[in-house]
């Protein structure tokens, strides 16, 4: 009797069937995770500059702005000082599929201000919506500027 070595083809056709089927139910899987952790760095991005703008208002003891603009996908953190340069300039991923915000309208900038003692002109949110579905709600409180993140 001569023992063979290797696979037949029956065996390999079912080892190729069932790394098939893993994969059908591990695609969906990692597309949920990718598009929630870029929707959720995505926030904690935005929250932490908004924080830094209203830090660098407080040390640099002049207001500084955190401008966001709805139509080019984008925001920038810069001084009230029209003479210096934007301090800081993101563009939005293209896996945010709507931003909206109720801060006021300045120019084609949704604006928030914060004076030299840190506190916000408005109170206001920014809602992070994702290709999936997923929103995120970015608010800052009035009177504190405290910046938080409603998931």
């Amino acid at each position: 009797m001569i023992k063979e070595k290797g696979l037949t083809l029956i065996e390999l056709i079912c080892a190729i069937s069932i790394l098939g089927i893993l994969l059908v139910i591990a695609v969906p899987i990692t597309t949920d995770l990718i598009d929630k952790w870029i929707l959720e760095s995505t926030a904690r991005e935005i929250v932490e500059d908004i924080r830094w703008t209203q830090h660098l208002a407080i040390t640099k003891e002049i207001s500084h702005n955190f401008d966001l603009n709805i139509s080019n996908r984008s925001y920038r953190i810069r001084s009230a000082n029209i003479q210096e340069s934007i301090i800081k300039s993101v563009k939005f991923s293209s896996a945010i599929s709507n931003i909206s915000s109720t801060f006021k309208n300045h120019g084609t900038y949704k604006r928030l201000s914060f004076t030299p003692t840190g506190n916000p002109s408005q109170t206001g949110s920014i809602v992070l919506t994702s290709k999936k579905g997923r929103e995120l709600t970015i608010t800052v409180a009035v009177g504190t500027g405290r910046v938080t993140i409603k998931y």
